[in-house]
């Protein structure tokens, strides 16, 4: 086609005609542009794949996931985990402890009791401290509680001690921290919730004072449930078991050879029968007068002279039973390692002031009398018998304090121990020497407190109360962000 010709047709086609020649250089173009385009969002793909890839492998996403929210307040899977890995540890440290593998995650193990796997188990509880201490942080911002030099102080101390720690162990303070709280933990989540606990400690701290109820409100915590607040004076007679079992049983039962297991429960049922049949004995001899220590002795039984306090027990339900009247005997299971006779005394308010008292436990009088001639050789202060019982008491619960045990109500201690603490005519300075099973205890009274102890309960009634109040309202909601914690 001539060129004149072309051009005819063009303007026939009008302005949209596009030869093939256009056509194909079009295509080129197009292709050129659609495979630069396809480059283009390839390695942004790429980049962005490789960024999103090192954000994952830096856990900042998992960190940030919500995993519980309390009262609508969303706590992070890093903030979970700090409730978790405690409640991890405190499961490995008690009995229950040797049934968990520590090499592997708690998700692949069954709890022993078929409620799930372990992490079930150990996440209820991680779920249930942290909704405890958001929902009582969060009450203590409403009211507008602050305690800053006190969180501080805490907050110091906790920090100063991880440092310490991880030094010791040749960790970095953030290794230290993902040992310890798995690999989402970071200084600063912990700050923030060592923080928050500390403040919902705080808070609970100030309404569980006893200064915060009246003298009414504590009588009438007595008088909705009296029995709480006494202490109910009792005698036991323990007849064991094993104190019935026939040498020869005994000496079978204690060989890989001896006797098969149903002759040894056998030879054990004998023997429990045994102990309840002397217990019942006994109950029939004290009714009729003797004495239950008397009874014991003659016996070969344990005796023990008691005061009590309310609790579930079958023991306490006949003690504290309405119905019960001054020398009641009964026969009870003695924690199914035999049979207990029961003496009832009598039941009464808890009105004894407890009382701070030090103490150096040894082993022999004569080390006794040493130290109290060594004592009151000095000058006779309490500091100077709190450095003797640092330096030489046996008994590793008070030695460190200088001997100290304080607030001790009538119960808590041996009987010899308390009958010298709770003497009427106790005085502060008072030293003496008191013998127990456990020893020879050089004693010191330090003082007794301004408050009747039922008072000390009722207090601690109510105060439980508000707090389980607090918590019991709280609303708690698992998310999605707990599924990156101990995988």
């Amino acid at each position: 086609m001539s060129a004149s010709r072309e051009k005819k047709v063009r303007q026939e086609r009008g302005t949209d005609y596009v030869s093939p020649k256009e056509e194909k250089e079009r295509k080129e173009c197009a292709e050129v542009r659609r495979t630069t385009v396809i480059f283009t969002i390839c390695a942004v793909l790429f980049v962005f794949g490789v960024a999103a890839m090192a954000l994952w492998n830096s856990g900042t996403i998992q960190r940030g996931a919500a995993a519980v929210r309390v009262n609508g307040e969303t706590f992070t899977a890093a903030d979970f985990a700090y409730y978790y890995y405690n409640a991890r540890a405190n499961l490995l440290n008690s009995s229950a402890g040797s049934e968990v593998d520590t090499s592997k995650s708690l998700r692949l193990q069954d709890h022993t009791a078929g409620a799930g796997t372990w992490f079930d188990y150990v996440s209820n509880k991680a779920v249930q401290a942290l909704t405890n201490a958001a929902a009582a942080a969060q009450a203590a911002k409403s009211a507008g509680f602050t305690a800053d030099d006190k969180i501080s102080e805490q907050l110091n101390e906790a920090l100063s001690s991880l440092s310490d720690a991880a030094t010791s162990y040749g960790y970095t303070t953030s290794q230290y921290l993902k040992a310890i709280y798995g690999p989402l933990m970071t200084t600063k989540v912990l700050e923030r919730n060592l923080r928050m606990t500390a403040l919902a400690d705080a808070y609970v701290e100030s309404i569980s004072g006893a200064d915060n109820f009246s003298d009414a409100d504590l009588t009438a915590a007595y008088d909705a449930d009296p029995d709480s607040f006494c202490t109910v004076h009792f005698e036991s007679v323990a007849f064991l078991a094993a104190d019935y079992m026939s040498s020869d049983a005994s000496a079978e039962s204690s060989t890989e050879s001896g006797t098969s297991d149903t002759d040894s429960d056998v030879a054990a049922a004998a023997a429990l029968g045994a102990s309840q049949e002397a217990a019942a004995q006994a109950s029939v001899r004290v009714k009729n007068g003797e004495s239950a220590q008397a009874v014991a002795d003659e016996l070969g039984a344990s005796y023990s002279d008691y005061k009590t306090y309310k609790d579930s027990s079958d023991l306490s339900t006949w003690l504290f039973d309405a119905a019960r009247q001054e020398g009641d005997v009964t026969v009870l299971d003695y924690y199914g390692a035999g049979a207990q006779l029961v003496v009832f005394h009598g039941k009464e308010r808890a009105d004894f002031f407890p009382v701070n008292v030090r103490h150096i436990l040894v082993e022999d009088e004569a080390k006794a009398n040493e130290l109290l001639e060594q004592f009151n050789a000095g000058d006779k202060s309490e500091a100077s018998f709190a450095a003797l019982a640092e330096e030489n008491s046996t008994d590793t619960g008070s030695s460190s304090n200088g001997g100290l045990y304080e607030n001790v109500y009538v119960g808590q201690m041996v009987k010899p121990f308390e009958d010298w603490c709770f003497d009427a005519s106790r005085q502060v300075g008072d030293v003496g020497i008191v013998q127990t099973d456990y020893g020879y205890h050089v004693m010191y009274f330090s003082g007794r407190s301004d408050t009747p102890y039922w008072k000390t309960l009722a207090a601690s009634k109510l105060a439980t109360d508000s707090v389980n109040a607090l918590t019991e309202s709280a609303t708690s909601e698992r998310l999605n962000g707990i599924r990156f914690i101990d995988n």
